[in-house]
């Protein structure tokens, strides 16, 4: 077994916290053999973006110059360290290769900051007017006083819907931007990665051999080409005794964990972007629901 530091990539794991405190240095970092398809169906496979179904009507916020897609599900999203580490987080982005607008990010925060204190001073405003009607007053007093509270109002309703809009334009944007990564771990991609330790030796044979692309090919257990076609390079069909063996694999590991008190579930493939959003994953567009296949176990 070989332990290495994960690379950074385009790939983004988002946890409910886009951003979390730097990690500990003792941490271990596990590079596990990249499959492109699951050996075992027991995992989410997302579906290619023509099975990405869109349910109904997509929720937006609306106004005559812009239109902003409405969050699904809105993170914990520390703003304040985003900007007060705004050259750490560019460079995080930068090195991840993703496509994150920091400055749009940075430049929505302020602006929702600049809102927040206006409607906050025109509660104050509002608040005082209404405590200064409750005394006696004289008639003419009382009308100017209801005309500054009708005024606060409608500036209010104003500002709030403001607002709104801003923190969903915030969210969305902000959604996009990668996790912090560990400091020790490498830039670049496979051959950038670092052997961290060595556990036992690598067996030796006397003969050439095979690694399981070519077995496969030969034994008639894959096919690249039709998966290549349908889905995209480095996907593959098995065939013939291959999917015999991991039906047989499936069956077995449910029956392992049924043994040890799981409950095996089949659910829908529709869920909602929302929980998809929750997990981490990025929904295309403005879908409201995400076709997936999985099998659960409680």
């Amino acid at each position: 077994m070989v332990l290495l530091h994960c690379c950074r990539t385009a790939t983004s794991f988002h946890s409910l916290k886009t951003f979390s405190k730097t990690f500990s240095k003792t941490l271990t970092f596990r590079l596990a053999p990249y499959y492109p398809r699951p050996l075992l169906p027991l995992v989410v496979r997302p579906l290619s973006a023509s099975a990405v179904q869109t349910a109904g009507a997509a929720v937006t916020s609306a106004t005559d110059d812009s239109k902003v897609v409405k969050p699904q599900w809105k993170a914990a999203i520390d703003f304040k360290w985003i900007r007060d580490n705004k050259e750490a987080v560019a460079a995080n982005i930068e090195n991840r290769k993703s496509c994150a607008n920091l400055e749009l990010v940075l430049e929505l925060y302020d602006k929702l900051l600049n809102v927040q204190k206006e409607v906050e001073r025109l509660r104050a405003e509002r608040n005082v007017v209404a405590n200064k009607m409750k005394g006696k007053l004289e008639p003419s007093e009382r009308e100017k006083l209801i005309e500054e509270g009708k005024n606060l109002k409608e500036a209010l309703v104003t500002l709030e819907e403001d607002l709104l809009k801003l923190t969903d334009e915030l969210q969305q944007e902000a959604q996009s931007v990668p996790n912090m990564t560990h400091p020790d771990v490498p830039l670049g991609g496979e051959d950038s990665s670092t052997v961290r330790k060595m556990v036992g030796k690598p067996a030796e044979f006397s003969f050439a051999v095979k690694d399981h692309v070519q077995l496969g090919k030969e034994l008639d257990l894959f096919d690249f080409d039709a998966a290549a076609e349908v889905s995209g390079s480095k996907f593959y069909y098995l065939k013939n005794e291959a999917v015999i063996l991991e039906m047989a694999l499936v069956n077995w590991a449910v029956s392992e964990a049924m043994k040890r008190g799981f409950t095996p579930l089949t659910t829908p493939e529709i869920v909602r972007s929302s929980v998809v959003e929750k997990c981490g994953f990025q929904p295309r567009g403005t879908n409201t629901q995400v076709c997936l296949s999985l099998l659960l176990l409680f």
